[in-house]
């Protein structure tokens, strides 16, 4: 195994969680100014012309306003401030409400110690031996087996468990996946995917929100309905594209290492490799929350695979199990350490 390199690691989250940040109200703009451009062009003449009566129907007064690049050029020079400001608000709530909205995705509550003891004794003594605040502990009700971890900051941090995780893993094994979220936390990744879950969510949101006013626009013109039809069919692949581009950028930016890097730390805390290779292989096949959304089902120990592998936010846990081995000096799977007579 390659040296983790783990404070660079955490440093490299952190100055990608401001990337993507500075990159939000500009991927915005570019959204904003991409469909006015688009409109232009399906409302152009044969010359590339806007009609002035068109125009003044969209509420552009601007008399420079002549050709699709200037009405693309005109968008995001009238609304950035509004976009910006949207974008400010958009975020300041993301991080003051992001774990409330992701509990309400999730179905997550409160998991008191009385109800179960055994995980918060566990979650306690991982915290104690880094010398870290032990973040709260929230339940899912479905036997699916999963977990994450969620919070911005020290002060709310929380590691979430589903029903069926406490009921069909071993301690062992659940000291393991809850070592897991931990080293999520530590390493800053719960922070990274939580600027990700907020930031796909407002292009999402606004996207749908520019689709439902050109639709509107579009129909609302009786002799221009056939261009209205083909500006909706050009606004639906252009929000397809997108969306296709947005989830390259979130995948190459939440790289599968991260899964990687927290098993070993599961490893490092628990002295136990077997217990998290134990818990994979019976969490592998039961972890789908089919009603959670795709933004947040990234943020959990394991989510499968898509029928695209370029979309999978976790690497195989074949290969999770594989690396586990190595890192714990185990006989790769299938082999016996009894040796050969003779």
């Amino acid at each position: 195994m390659p040296a983790l390199g783990l404070s660079t690691y955490r440093w490299n989250n952190n100055l990608k969680s401001m990337a993507l940040l500075a990159a939000f109200p500009l991927l915005l703009l570019a959204l904003l100014g991409g469909i006015f451009y688009l409109t232009g062009l399906a409302y152009a003449d044969a010359g590339g012309m806007l009609d002035r009566g068109m125009l003044m129907g969209f509420g552009v007064a601007d008399p420079g306003v002549a050709t699709p690049f200037d009405l693309a050029r005109y968008a995001v020079y009238e609304y950035w401030p509004i976009v910006l400001g949207v974008a400010v608000v958009w975020v300041l709530l993301g991080y003051l409400f992001n774990d409330a909205m992701i509990r309400a995705a999730t179905g997550a509550k409160p998991l008191a110690r009385s109800e179960a003891p055994e995980p918060y004794n566990l979650l306690e003594n991982l915290c104690i031996s880094r010398g870290m605040k032990t973040p709260n502990l929230y339940v899912i009700d479905t036997p699916v087996m999963n977990a994450y971890a969620s919070g911005m900051n020290e002060g709310n941090y929380n590691v979430t468990v589903t029903r069926g995780l406490l009921e069909r893993l071993d301690k062992a094994e659940l000291e393991a996946v809850l070592a897991h979220e931990l080293t999520h936390i530590m390493n800053r990744d719960v922070r990274l995917l939580v600027v990700a879950v907020v930031f796909t969510g407002m292009i999402s949101f606004l996207a749908q929100m520019m689709w439902r006013g050109l639709r509107y626009a579009s129909y609302g013109r009786g002799d221009r309905r056939g261009r209205g039809t083909a500006v909706l069919m050009i606004v639906a692949a252009v929000l397809l594209w997108v969306g296709y581009v947005l989830a390259l950028v979130i995948r190459f930016a939440l790289s599968r290492k991260r899964e990687y890097l927290a098993d070993a730390g599961s490893v490092e805390l628990t002295k136990n490799p077997e217990a998290m290779i134990s818990a994979l292989e019976k969490i592998s096949g039961n972890a789908m929350l089919g009603d959670v959304p795709s933004e947040v089902r990234q943020m959990f120990v394991e989510n499968p695979p898509s029928a695209f592998s370029l979309f999978d936010t976790h690497p195989p846990i074949e290969d999770r199990i594989r690396i586990l081995r190595e890192l714990g000096g185990l006989p790769p799977e299938g082999k016996s350490v009894i040796p050969r007579a003779g």
